[in-house]
């Protein structure tokens, strides 16, 4: 291993209790056990305690929006696995929720997914994606983990619609260094569960839903062009550490994957989501700054991270999503005129910490982010658990 590349590891690594991987008293699942006991150590959390400045909002009821029933989804999972793309044909609109750090099968996790169907069921959902940290605290051995019962087919077994899971720092974990995210070839058991459900499976309960063909890649519906990052790869970009992976090829062969297909894009609508937030009042804070550590702290600090997405992504989609940090947030600001969200309560919360502005933010309550699309404009309702109508509704347009 080269002398730089040993001493920034290492840098790293005492830096492992404000970067993800330690000080899980910090996590707050509010009243609700977590059954799994693998909850998350990453220190991802915050003892601040000033939470929610919006949630005085919206009193829609839950059904007075659309009348499309659950099932009117793209079922389609035959994604390409060089990148591009499941395709769903036009519609009448783009219906999909987006949570994250969901990982945990606790009973939070639970009742978020029964909210999840009950919102389906009344609104309409064509499909689902998950931001990341999908099991915790490092990710399945394998496509017979017993974890892929507990945390994902039987906590979502009556949301019949297709899944498309970004990775996170945690699904890349190993015994050795935690959930930071270093190990590529634990999330690739993650992109191979969604061809093993092709063969009769080894496992009880297994369904195709899951859709993650290859660390990044397009899913394309209608209108609209998801492009999904492998954001804890981008994180260690330019970390050459032997027998773990060389990340500047990594990461190089995404960002030209990626300058590519958004090119190649003439979806009316274009959507980027990966792990990691640009900009965040939870713990971890804004990409650069991660943890509150200064830029020359390279890789815990997220300046990799800041790098990536104000180069590739801001001002080239319409909207970027985030999970990493437990709470819901939409940012006031844009990067460029990309708005940016994060939707990382989807089993626990952590409390806010930065002084972002938002239009809305929620640190108290699991929930997570609906949004339907229909011509040039997109509704956005988030969504608490326990909630019969959303906490709080807003509009993007075109």
């Amino acid at each position: 291993m080269p002398n730089q590349s040993l001493c920034t590891l290492l840098s790293l690594l005492l830096a492992l209790g404000l970067c993800g991987c330690a000080d899980s008293d910090r996590v707050r699942d509010v009243g609700d056990d977590d059954t799994s006991g693998d909850d998350d150590t990453g220190g991802d959390d915050d003892t601040g305690g000033d939470d929610d400045t919006g949630g005085d909002d919206d009193s829609a009821s839950l059904g007075d929006d659309d009348s499309a029933s659950l099932g009117d989804d793209d079922t389609s999972s035959d994604d390409d696995s060089s990148g591009d793309d499941d395709t769903t044909p036009a519609g009448p609109g783009v219906r999909f929720i987006a949570l994250g750090d969901t990982g945990e099968g606790n009973t939070a996790q639970a009742e978020v997914a029964a909210l999840m169907e009950t919102v389906c069921a009344a609104q309409g959902c064509d499909f689902v994606i998950l931001l990341g940290d999908n099991f915790y605290n490092i990710g399945v051995e394998s496509v017979t983990d017993p974890q892929w019962n507990t945390k994902f087919e039987t906590p979502y077994a009556n949301i019949n619609l297709p899944f498309y899971p970004t990775l996170g720092n945690h699904d890349g974990g190993n015994e050795l260094l935690g959930g930071i995210g270093i190990d590529v070839g634990q999330g690739d058991n993650q992109v191979d569960y969604t061809f093993s459900g092709s063969s009769p499976p080894p496992w009880a309960g297994a369904t195709t839903k899951w859709t993650l063909p290859s660390r990044w890649h397009k899913h394309s519906h209608g209108p609209v062009d998801m492009f999904v990052l492998d954001t804890s790869e981008i994180f260690f970009d330019g970390l050459d550490i032997p027998l773990y992976h060389d990340f500047g090829d990594l990461v190089a062969d995404q960002a030209t994957w990626l300058q590519g297909a958004l090119a190649a894009s003439t979806a009316t609508w274009k959507i980027a989501y990966g792990h990691h937030p640009y900009l965040s009042n939870g713990p971890h804070g804004n990409a650069g700054s991660y943890e509150g550590l200064p830029g020359g702290v390279w890789y815990a600090s997220g300046e990799k991270i800041e790098d990536f997405i104000s180069g590739y992504v801001c001002g080239s989609v319409d909207l970027y999503l985030s999970g990493h940090d437990h709470s819901r947030q939409w940012l006031s600001d844009t990067c460029s005129g990309t708005s940016l969200m994060v939707s990382g309560a989807g089993a626990k919360t952590t409390d806010f910490e930065g002084t972002n502005s938002t239009l809305w933010q929620d640190d108290t309550t699991e929930g997570f982010v609906w949004f339907e699309i229909i011509g040039n404009t997109m509704n956005v309702q988030w969504w608490s658990r326990g909630g019969t109508a959303p906490a709080y509704t807003g509009v993007i347009t075109k």
